[in-house]
């Protein structure tokens, strides 16, 4: 069988997730709109659920370790089975539920889930086999989706090339809710995953899209960090080109990656390397795209 390197975004050590008692883990629950809710994984990975008259919709699924207590806390907002879970792209941190919660759903996805959980994947020296066949979507968005749920008409958008090559972003418009995935890390440098077909400069002209697209009062969700307003999206993105800017003209003149990171030409932007990306990996991820 085919064989994968695939990269799993757990944004902790792997010895503490063996170690972990995740019938405890902590998932905050905020309604961020009428029947749409924020589930906040570990305190790290958001999962939006949308419920209504039809049903219920969930977008993420989180770890594979974490379903039991997710799916607990999305039967205290609506006890339903699931309809519909969208993954927003292949990543673990946001399909390892899909083992548990798409006993019950339909999976929307990209097709490079399907492609991606269909095969073995390598973490570190261990092998994992394919997700179940019951985990792996069945409906695939390669390029926009219109989604009639709950009196929404729910929009279902492919941004490829961003932080990986199948990033779905996925918008309510009744809510005014935009679910955004790893295409935000709210506050923070992104994890931009080039070996699964992410570019940095695309990533960011993904993001400009959705600043010109959608209106100035959306709530936009990201996979991880707080809930963004446009304008502090609009801030986000600017201070992403800022350090763009410093690194092109650091390059410009001379200075290699190393060099960059002994000099910290990042340290102004130090709070945003706080989470998962540092200052000296948000340079190694940029510095090849200069």
């Amino acid at each position: 069988m085919k064989r994968i390197t695939f990269v799993l975004l757990v944004f902790m050590p792997l010895l503490a997730i063996s170690q972990r008692d995740w019938s405890q883990v902590e998932i905050p629950v905020t309604e961020i709109a009428p029947g749409v809710h924020r589930l906040f994984v570990a305190n790290s990975v958001a999962v939006v659920m949308f419920h209504g008259t039809d049903g219920v919709l969930v977008v993420d699924a989180a770890y594979e370790q974490s379903a039991d207590r997710l799916l607990e806390e999305i039967r205290k907002i609506d006890s339903r089975p699931i309809t519909y879970l969208i993954n927003t792209h292949l990543h673990g941190d946001h399909t390892g539920g899909n083992v548990l919660l798409g006993k019950e759903a339909q999976i929307i996805a990209h097709p490079s889930v399907k492609d991606a959980l269909s095969q073995e994947q390598r973490r570190g020296d261990n092998i994992i086999p394919p997700m179940p066949e019951h985990a792996i979507p069945q409906i695939f968005v390669d390029d926009n989706m219109d989604l009639e749920f709950n009196g929404e008409v729910i929009q279902i958008t492919h941004l490829p090339g961003g932080h990986t090559r199948g990033d779905l972003i996925v918008y309510l418009p009744y809510a005014g809710v935009l679910v955004m995935g790893d295409l935000l890390f709210a506050g923070y440098f992104p994890f931009v995953d080039v070996s699964n077909g992410g570019n940095p400069l695309v990533f960011l002209e993904n993001v400009a899209r959705v600043l010109a697209h959608f209106p100035a009062e959306t709530i936009v969700v990201g996979g991880h960090g707080p809930v963004f307003s446009m304008d502090d999206l609009r801030n986000w993105h600017q201070q992403l080109n800022n350090t763009l800017e410093v690194m092109k003209l650091a390059k410009q003149n001379g200075m290699t990656a190393e060099q960059m990171k002994t000099a910290r030409v990042l340290k102004d932007w130090e709070a945003m390397g706080s989470f998962f990306i540092t200052e000296d990996r948000w340079i190694d991820t940029l510095y090849p795209f200069l």
